[in-house]
């Protein structure tokens, strides 16, 4: 999930744990504690990120930079175990800023710090679980990758979600940014949803009821007001994604019944629960294949070919074929991709480079782009020839791989890559 909506979201879990929890003498004044506990909530929500010091190279696009981001970024900093230590080292900074400030701490306000500081980094580790991209959060017990297949990457109904506390925060920067975060999710929802106007005045309505509500109640039911929708738009969106996730089964056991499913990567369009971007990966035999479209959960309030795409025109380095199936208004079909699986397992072993890749990779694609095998990940297919999940192959490998992360390859079942 982007930074913002991680902010956000930490300002409404620090402005409910303030507003609902009281300050006791003789501890911190109420509006320190206020302050404090809202700050560490928002910072909490985006330590995990801290791994993008190292992992985000902006001024390089080689296969190491490419490497780098998609095995670190989202690594061990997004692990229960690590976020613990993290949450340790925040608690730390605060026992020590107190020390500096000459504040007396009480038990109560020790045990409130450190809550807030682990609460803020566990709710970054469930948002970015919530959407296609995973963590894999048991390591060292279970390296797998999870997905919530839930929520868009860049979700504005939480901006608005927010807005609430527009009266409630102190500084310029913050008013700033809650004020301009639901007119960029309104300018959004224009560009995205330009077929159902009507969708657009809906989120300007929840922004200017959220405003309303931050302008009139206490400031603890703002606060708590904030939290219900948030936790109501992530029930929702993962209801959804649950029924989605099933009519995708149902379409796949009705038109490609001869096929196995070994998975499906679903993305929601930003401020629509009922459009979906849909990857289909199945296996026959030998025959590996990636069916791409987008899926509408009410066809008969907004059909499949009117929904949005999150996706673009994509995918652009690997080609697609056209799918003969009958035009429905459930779901609309943009093509496949189909490649042989020994020919993909072969580019891979002999390749240490795409083997660590493929400790990312979840929809694995193999293409020629001039004369060049380029192996990548049909989630982020968005240029031809490039895109930060796709790797050029250079000369076979002969010595043998040591991969620098422990994570489990998602597509081991179509690899024959054991566990």
């Amino acid at each position: 999930m982007d930074n913002l909506s991680h902010s956000l979201i930490g300002l409404i879990a620090g402005e409910s744990i303030a507003r609902g929890s009281r300050a006791r003498e003789p501890g911190l004044a109420p509006e320190t504690r206020r302050g404090l506990l809202v700050a560490l909530s928002v910072i909490g929500g985006n330590l995990p990120d801290i791994d993008l010091v190292y992992s985000y190279h902006p001024f390089s696009h080689g296969t190491h930079a490419k490497l780098d981001y998609m095995l670190q970024h989202r690594g061990y900093t997004h692990t229960v175990v690590i976020c613990f230590v993290l949450a340790a080292l925040l608690y730390g900074a605060v026992e020590a800023w107190a020390r500096w400030r000459r504040l007396v701490l009480t038990r109560h306000d020790r045990l409130l710090i450190a809550g807030t500081a682990l609460c803020g980094i566990l709710l970054h580790l469930g948002m970015d679980f919530l959407n296609s991209y995973g963590v894999h959060p048991f390591w060292p017990l279970d390296n797998r990758w999870f997905y919530g297949d839930s929520v868009f990457i860049v979700e504005p109904l939480y901006w608005a979600a927010a807005l609430s506390l527009y009266f409630l925060v102190r500084t310029t920067l913050a008013r700033v940014v809650l004020a301009a975060a639901p007119l960029l999710g309104l300018l959004a929802c224009m560009l995205l949803q330009r077929a159902m106007p009507s969708w657009c005045v809906g989120y300007a309505v929840l922004a200017l009821v959220m405003l309303s509500i931050g302008a009139r109640a206490s400031a603890a039911v703002a606060a708590f007001t904030s939290a219900a929708v948030a936790i109501a738009i992530t029930a929702l969106s993962v209801i959804a994604g649950g029924v989605a996730a099933h009519r995708v089964d149902a379409i796949a056991a009705a038109h490609f019944s001869g096929d196995r499913v070994i998975d499906h990567v679903l993305t929601p369009a930003p401020l629509n629960p009922l459009c979906w971007d849909v990857l289909l990966l199945e296996t026959h035999a030998d025959r590996y294949a990636v069916r791409l479209g987008v899926l509408s959960l009410a066809p008969d309030f907004i059909p499949a070919q009117q929904c949005p795409r999150t996706s673009g025109t994509r995918p652009a380095t690997a080609s697609l074929a056209p799918l003969h199936e009958p035009v429905s208004a459930e779901i609309q079909w943009s093509g496949e991709f189909t490649m042989s699986r020994a020919l993909l397992a072969k580019l891979v072993a002999g390749h240490c480079q795409v083997a660590a890749a493929m400790q990312f990779i979840r929809a694995p694609f193999g293409a020629q782009v001039d004369d060049q095998w380029v192996i990548g990940d049909l989630r982020f297919d968005r240029e031809r020839g490039g895109g930060m999940a796709s790797l050029d192959l250079g000369p076979p490998t002969s010595a043998e791989c040591h991969s620098p992360v422990p994570w489990a390859p998602p597509r081991a079942d179509l690899l024959d890559l054991g566990r």
